[in-house]
């Protein structure tokens, strides 16, 4: 999916304002597909996200958990874990399918974190659980790059 224009979507959010990617585009965007709610490994990953959030807020990029719990078990989850970016509900894993993110035999979510430019292209694209200075480096090399790509 690298350098591949993002799908676009529309899901609701735990802010109760729908997200979509298009009006987000001329900042960076993260998407972090995880399989489930209040699991150890998914915990770890948005807890570390939250423990570097300046730094996102300062590379310009709006960050965004997704995944197929429904919007009221988000907004629980979000409370107890007193995360500081939204969780995307995504019941059928609709937009994890288009991202490749997906697991239909489980129906999980496919642990992935994705990048996307202010443009809409995809730069970051990696399974598992990149550390969030991972992501952060790779933002801060996209806006660096003196023969940057159209992105």
């Amino acid at each position: 999916m690298l350098g591949q224009q993002a799908p676009d979507f529309s899901l609701e959010s735990t802010t109760g304002q729908p997200i979509r990617l298009q009006s987000l585009l001329g900042s960076y965007v993260v998407l972090i597909f995880y399989p489930a709610n209040d699991s150890p490994t998914c915990n770890k990953q948005l807890d570390e996200v939250n423990e570097t959030w300046e730094g996102f807020l300062e590379a310009n990029a709006r960050v965004f958990g997704i995944n197929t719990a429904t919007l009221e078990k988000q907004k629980q989850f979000c409370v107890r874990r007193r995360l500081q970016f939204p969780i995307l509900s995504d019941p059928r894993g609709t937009v994890a399918k288009r991202y490749k993110a997906f697991l239909p035999l489980l129906p999980f979510n496919r642990r992935t974190v994705v990048a996307i430019c202010p443009a809409g292209k995809i730069f970051f694209y990696e399974r598992g659980k990149p550390d969030p200075f991972k992501v952060l480096s790779a933002i801060k090399t996209q806006k660096d790059a003196s023969t940057q790509p159209k992105c």
